[in-house]
């Protein structure tokens, strides 16, 4: 869905810990549901380049620092954007703390704005744009709803679960994933 392979991507240099990939025990139960879905993350991590310590820019950071939602990794990306966006070089940056993007969207910080603006993916606009590639049937079945994924239902994404549980049709599957990406300006078209 990014138009790349992992050995293209880059994660912080903190997601191996962040993910407790040093600790499979700890990882299933806190972030996965399988042993294969442990190998599947390992191995995609691995894959990708890690990110070191950012330039800082001060201005940025003194706006981004007192927002409420912005925690530390996003600010590292947020920085590590900023200096690919000072290069204009292309890049994409993935998060899934929606709570950062709307703190962004909601603040005064015109700066990140616009390194963000159209620069951004998450879980929900690429499962939008794969089902509009494969077939919601094919994503549906990807996602795994209903399947042994999970050690335990209640670990299932709830917008997963709203969005692909019990038979949801596509348009209602497009209604709930379109009506969990906050700050939509910021979002890749």
């Amino acid at each position: 869905m990014l138009n790349c392979s992992f050995a293209d991507c880059y994660v912080l240099g903190e997601a191996p810990y962040s993910l407790y990939l040093n600790n499979p025990a700890k990882c299933l139960d806190k972030r996965l549901g399988n042993a294969s879905a442990f190998g599947r993350l390992c191995q995609m991590v691995e894959s990708c380049k890690k990110l070191g310590a950012a330039q800082e820019n001060l201005e940025l950071l003194e706006q981004l620092m007192p927002l409420d939602g912005v925690h530390d990794g996003e600010l590292q990306l947020t920085l590590h954007a900023e200096n690919l966006h000072s290069q204009s070089t292309s890049f994409t940056l993935t998060t899934g703390d929606k709570n950062f993007l709307s703190a962004i969207y909601e603040s005064d910080c015109e700066l990140a704005k616009a390194i963000l603006y159209q620069r951004v993916e998450c879980l929900e606009s690429l499962l939008v744009k794969a089902i509009g590639i494969y077939g919601h049937e094919h994503i549906t079945t990807k996602v795994g709803y209903g399947k042994e994924t999970t050690t335990n239902a209640k670990k299932f994404d709830t917008v997963l679960n709203m969005a692909f549980g019990n038979g949801r049709a596509e348009q209602h599957t497009l209604d709930c994933l379109n009506n969990y990406m906050p700050a939509r300006c910021f979002l890749r078209p």
